[in-house]
């Protein structure tokens, strides 16, 4: 077969054409890099959170933390992260029962200007979860700016990171706390190692930068500014109520995994690092651009040159496709006309399981690859079988399978009498089905009789 050369026009023209993809490629990586450029500059994405819940009988109970911004550098903000302990109570007592409580969670700007707004949650996981809110304001607003968020695996043992947020400790002792970016404090310090944490499900960075109450849901940063976690906890001597020097932050990849299933736009500056931004970013992209043009242009008109020659001999080459045409097309496709894949879809060596979180089933597992399991009290039915004397749990209460094509795992509550809930909070409706991922939690009744669906 005879290979068919490129002149040297089309040579030219795809060089031109790959130079302008590759000044393209670094023009938009500059323009779309976070603001921030330091530590410093990250507190323009930070809010103070303040959570209340209160009776029917004018009893109220207030707590504060931090959180931050989230959403696309440059755009209007309306998504807050922030940890499930901070808005805990003021999110979950009303769901529990209504009649008796209300919660409010206020998002401020500047409490010194009364500069706030209600929030709304829209993702919950408590304290021995995922510990991780995140709230959405009643529009969006330009008083915050996203903040880039940074792979966790980049980031190494020694790094130095940064602790932004409105610590107690600080906030009490000064004449008068604005909670606005003024007032925020930062700390200094290291990542001294990556663990799981004894007290819940979240992968999580020790460090010895010092956070205290008040700190919580605010950012833990790199030293430009992007977002390597989310501050959490400090640990204190329960002989001396004084701190060991060991402090936690949510490793930021446990938050993406949730923002990517609620479908919450973020950004990603992965290693951090950007060679342009700022001015040239523009005009690198506008190069880029040109350059595509213009490598377009040379080969479109060598193509057109070399079809007019071509034409001319059009019998001939008629006569040729009409050879080599099926060979080609049957190498394409398979012997039915469909696209040959390579592998099995969804393959995996992973055991799809169930495991006991709370209560009764703590600690053990089950096995879903041999079909449905369905959950409750009455052993005519239910493979897993709950006793009588456990309040809460229905004769039929729920039912979970494993979906292998699409590797998630399908929950659906059967009627029960008092529920079936997502680890957020959620409440099933009767007989609907809802997808779960691996690592999501749900439970029946309340979080005494907490499951975790896993893939091992």
């Amino acid at each position: 077969m005879k290979t068919k050369q490129l002149s040297s026009k089309q040579l030219i023209a795809l060089v031109l054409i790959l130079i302008g993809a590759v000044s393209s490629i670094f023009g938009i990586t500059g323009l779309t890099k976070s603001s921030s450029e330091d530590p410093y500059e990250s507190r323009n994405g930070i809010v103070m959170v303040y959570a209340t819940v209160y009776d029917n009988e004018g009893n109220s109970e207030a707590g504060m933390g931090t959180g931050w911004a989230i959403g696309t550098p440059g755009q209007p903000i309306q998504y807050i992260v922030t940890n499930g302990h901070v808005v805990n109570k003021a999110y979950t007592y009303p769901r529990y029962d209504s009649s008796l409580y209300g919660g409010e969670i206020d998002v401020f700007f500047s409490a010194a200007e009364n500069d706030y707004v209600k929030a709304k949650v829209v993702y919950f996981s408590p304290q021995e979860e995922k510990d991780i809110a995140i709230l959405q304001l009643p529009s969006p607003t330009d008083k915050r700016t996203a903040l880039t968020l940074r792979d966790s695996g980049d980031i190494k043992i020694g790094d130095t990171a940064y602790a932004l947020g409105y610590p107690g400790n600080s906030s009490q002792r000064q004449d008068f706390a604005t909670y606005d970016i003024d007032d925020i404090t930062i700390t200094r310090g290291i990542i001294s190692k990556r663990t799981t944490t004894s007290f819940s499900t979240y992968e999580a960075f020790q460090m010895d930068v010092s956070i205290a109450p008040g700190n919580s849901g605010g950012p833990l940063v790199d030293e430009k500014g992007n977002v390597i976690g989310i501050n959490v906890a400090d640990a204190i001597d329960p002989n001396t109520g004084l701190s060991l020097g060991m402090n936690y932050a949510i490793i930021i990849n446990e938050l993406t995994k949730i923002l990517d299933v609620e479908r919450i736009p973020y950004t990603f500056s992965g290693s951090g690092f950007s060679l342009f931004h700022g001015p040239g970013s523009a005009v690198l992209l506008l190069l880029g651009i040109l350059l595509i043009a213009a490598g377009a242009f040379f080969f479109w008109k060598e193509r057109k040159a070399a079809a007019s020659v071509t034409n001319s001999r059009s019998g001939l080459a008629d006569r040729s496709s009409s050879l080599g045409g099926g060979l080609a097309n049957g190498a394409a496709s398979g012997l039915n006309g469909n696209p040959v894949h390579s592998g099995a879809a969804g393959s995996s060596s992973a055991h799809a399981i169930l495991r006991g979180m709370t209560g009764y089933y703590a600690g053990q597992s089950f096995d879903l690859l041999k079909g449905k399991v369905t959950i409750g009290r009455d052993p005519a039915f239910c493979n897993i079988v709950y006793e009588k004397s456990i309040p809460g749990i229905s004769s039929r209460h729920c039912q979970l399978s494993y979906n292998p094509g699409e590797g998630c795992f399908v929950l659906t509550d059967l009627g029960s009498s008092y529920g079936t809930f997502l680890g957020n909070g959620k409440k099933l409706a009767p007989n609907v089905p809802e997808k779960l991922y691996a690592g999501d939690t749900f439970f029946l009744c309340d979080p005494s009789n907490r499951f975790l669906v896993a893939k091992e």
